[in-house]
């Protein structure tokens, strides 16, 4: 591999973040962009420069031109497509989910490892001041034992098309898949990834039916679930495609409400507004413990965090280990909500144990 990083692109709607992320990074050479909507893939080739443009993610990687690549295409793809880029030799940077399910994550983290190619998930609010001195303050104990995280995510309406994957539960859509994970990856992060231990929730499809091709494969518009860890700690959520809500619009359009908040014995903390309150009778003190900044900056560092960890030879802040924890976290939740019973989840073993320290 050269000084400079060659990067692709697989997805372009998504993939502008990371390619406005990635241009604005020395040592990175954007080589390929590729969808199969000519119009959006040829907007992000001229706006960033990219060197070629494909039809498709194969034809991108197969260009034998890529030492890594951002996959942003539909979640069931993200195997399919991660599994490419490994046999082709490259590292990958995957949107979220990271896979559909924990028997995709576990083949992929395998892969990652038997090939030895840094493999990153993204969740670029892990990057923002709110979550990540959110982190620091549980660390040092600012907050005393962390025992409680709740969170919310409500969207007035549906923003999709009617044969949007977001719909379809083969698909990889769904309110526990696509919203749901941002809030119980943000609570689990914050509290520092302990073990989680059992997963109960219900979910629902009342509206969704009406807004996907094929009924019997709709998922979930609403799902409301509560993680327990081995250390006593839980987190409970609620995420909602049709909530009948108003407030800030979402990056698809629709007004949303959202609310994320930790809970320890020495104060609490607002992983939405970055605030930190402590309360003793007779009055509450509430101050912002970091300064907000812009999504723009999130992905940015998060694009450095993949290139450090590829250039340095070590396992980026969004692993293959903890990416295989949630997907168990997220097949629990699903199959609670399926079979209205608590569901149990077994410890997630490190690569040194998945392969003898190879």
């Amino acid at each position: 591999m050269s000084n400079s990083i060659r990067l692709g692109i697989a997805g372009a709607r998504f993939g502008e973040k990371h390619a406005a992320a990635f241009s604005k990074i020395d040592g990175v050479e954007l080589t390929g962009i590729a969808d199969l909507d000519e119009e959006k893939r040829t907007s992000l080739f001229n706006t960033y420069g990219f060197k070629r443009q494909f039809e498709s993610y194969q034809s991108l990687i197969e260009s034998e031109s890529l030492d890594a690549i951002v996959i942003c295409l539909p979640s069931n793809l993200h195997e399919r497509a991660i599994s490419t880029a490994f046999d082709a030799d490259i590292h990958v940077l995957c949107e979220k989910p990271p896979a559909v399910n924990e028997s995709e994550m576990s083949r992929i983290v395998s892969s990652a490892g038997f090939c030895g190619k840094t493999f990153m998930w993204a969740r670029q609010q892990r990057f923002s001041p709110e979550i990540k001195t959110a982190r620091e303050l549980v660390a040092e104990g600012a907050l005393g034992d962390v025992y409680r995280g709740e969170a919310s995510w409500h969207w007035g309406w549906w923003p999709f098309a009617n044969d949007n994957w977001r719909g379809s539960r083969e698909e990889g859509g769904g309110a526990l898949l696509d919203i749901g994970i941002h809030m119980i990856d943000s609570l689990w992060y914050v509290m520092g990834c302990p073990d989680p231990v059992e997963a109960m929730a219900s979910s629902h499809s009342l509206f969704l039916k009406d807004h996907v091709p094929d009924p019997d494969f709709v998922a979930e518009d609403s799902v409301f679930g509560m993680v327990r860890f081995k250390n006593g700690a839980s987190l409970n959520f609620s995420s909602m495609f049709f909530g009948h809500v108003e407030g800030p619009k979402s990056h698809w359009g629709a007004p949303t409400e959202q609310s994320i908040r930790l809970f320890g014995t020495k104060g609490s903390v607002d992983l939405v507004q970055g605030e930190l309150t402590q309360a003793a009778k007779p009055e509450a003190l509430v101050k912002s413990y970091t300064s907000p900044t812009s999504e723009a900056e999130w992905f940015i560092l998060q694009a450095q965090e993949f290139l450090d960890s590829i250039k340095e030879s070590r396992e980026p802040e969004n692993n293959g280990k903890q990416g295989l924890t949630l997907m168990r976290v997220l097949d629990a939740l699903a199959q609670s909500a399926k079979e209205k019973r608590a569901v149990p989840i077994k410890a997630t073993r490190s690569l040194e144990d998945l392969f003898g320290g190879l």
